[in-house]
């Protein structure tokens, strides 16, 4: 019997939902497979490797008394200054992206699963072309995303506006995305919306 597996990629913009989304992917197609790029990043911090090279990059502030990675430090420092920001993404881009194909090579291998998702914050930003069959994106107003990163992350105004200026505007990612969940409303709705898109795929 010919296995067919499907893969998308999914992303969004800094609280719009896009981690709900996935869960709510994860409950409606269990046995799919995820991969989590910021799950990969985290890892990739603990690596003796990827340190040393941030502490060549940007130097001993970044380091913390301890000897970890002070990610804060570097969170500002990319935010603040589009080179840093750069550079930041040259260290982890590439090996993000190999681990991802990994996964993937791994699962269509296995035959266990029918749908791939790779869970990708920059996709539309830095491009990540495995020849996946669509690009979805989780989107909200800018008001509503906004209004979230305050209330998660409880952000002044300033850092707000610093994190959702580094990123690609929501509206290009809707032009670039193959389809897009709407997510202003319940999570029920967000949902429903998942359901009917992966409805129309088989795969419900």
């Amino acid at each position: 019997m010919q296995h067919n597996l499907k893969t998308i990629c999914l992303s969004g913009g800094i609280a719009t939902g896009k981690s709900t989304c996935v869960k709510i992917i994860q409950r409606l197609l269990p046995g799919c497979v995820i991969f989590d790029a910021d799950t990969c990043v985290r890892d990739l911090y603990l690596e003796d490797e990827i340190q040393k090279e941030l502490t060549s990059r940007f130097g001993c502030e970044v380091v913390l008394p301890n000897g970890e990675i002070n990610k804060e430090a570097l969170r500002n420092l990319a935010f603040a200054d589009t080179s840093s920001r750069q550079e930041l993404e040259d260290v982890f881009h590439p090996r993000v992206r190999e681990e991802c194909l990994a996964l993937l090579r791994k699962t269509t291998k296995n035959k266990s699963s029918r749908l791939f998702v790779a869970d990708i914050p920059l996709l539309f930003e830095k491009g990540f072309d495995f020849g996946q069959s669509a690009n979805l994106l989780v989107a909200t107003s800018g008001q509503t995303q906004i209004e979230r990163l305050k209330n998660r992350n409880a952000w002044c105004d300033t850092t707000v506006q610093a994190v959702i200026s580094a990123q690609m505007p929501l509206g290009k990612k809707m032009i670039l995305a193959d389809s897009i969940f709407w997510n202003e409303g319940s999570v029920e709705m967000l949902e429903k919306q998942c359901r009917r898109y992966f409805s129309s795929c088989g795969l419900i």
